[in-house]
């Protein structure tokens, strides 16, 4: 019997020391990861996938460098205002902005709320987490959850992941959405983003549809 992935996670990383190998420029390698990003998405949907949350920023990652934070900012905003617009239908396909909004620049802000307000079908979701931190959308979940007289987990705004892919060998999550990768596959990948092809999520997919979920039982 297969398994199909209906929520995959990406960990888009690697771009620094991408640009290091190739003599490039961070907000040339960012620009290229957003691209990549975008033909991922269009992959795993090909694929059947229902839902992809991509992680953009931790709140963490806001301490890095203004300069590299300009160049994921560039980026972001070709992904949201270009990319995400000539790949996607929004009559099918959804955006949701996830994260401290407030810690994250005005265009970002903005470019997220008008592909929230445009794209509202529900074939197709993506969620963008940026300046996210796990311990905050825990504790919303947990206001929400005592407001509406229900459970933590079904206070979540983003259901259970099913296959997270990051783009680096790291054995690491770094945060992504803890409570809902508990019985997630996690893939950790020697490719860098920038270098991947779409044969290898192709890949990806038929181990994962190879391999048993059990999810504890």
């Amino acid at each position: 019997m297969h398994h199909e992935p209906g929520h995959v996670g990406l960990i888009p990383d690697g771009m620094r020391r991408w640009a290091q190998s190739r003599g490039t420029t961070i907000a040339e390698a960012y620009l290229r990861g957003a691209e990549k990003v975008a033909e991922i998405l269009v992959a795993l949907r090909e694929h059947g996938v229902q839902t992809v949350s991509v992680y953009n920023l931790s709140r963490a990652n806001l301490a890095r460098p203004q300069a590299e934070l300009d160049a994921v900012y560039a980026a972001s905003s070709h992904f949201l205002t270009t990319l995400i617009p000539a790949h996607f239908d929004p009559a099918s396909c959804s955006v949701r902005l996830h994260g401290q909004r407030d810690l994250l620049p005005a265009p970002y802000r903005a470019a997220a709320d008008h592909l929230e307000k445009v794209m509202q079908g529900n074939d197709f979701r993506i969620n963008i987490l940026a300046a996210y931190d796990a311990d905050e959308e825990l504790r919303a979940a947990c206001s929400r959850a005592q407001l509406q007289g229900c459970d933590i987990r079904a206070a979540l705004e983003i259901e259970d992941v099913d296959l997270v892919i990051r783009t680096t060998d790291e054995p690491l999550l770094s945060g992504f959405l803890p409570m809902q990768s508990q019985y997630a596959q996690l893939m950790f990948l020697s490719t860098p983003l920038n270098d991947l092809t779409m044969s290898c999520i192709d890949e990806l997919i038929l181990e994962y549809r190879r391999l048993p979920q059990r999810r504890g039982r």
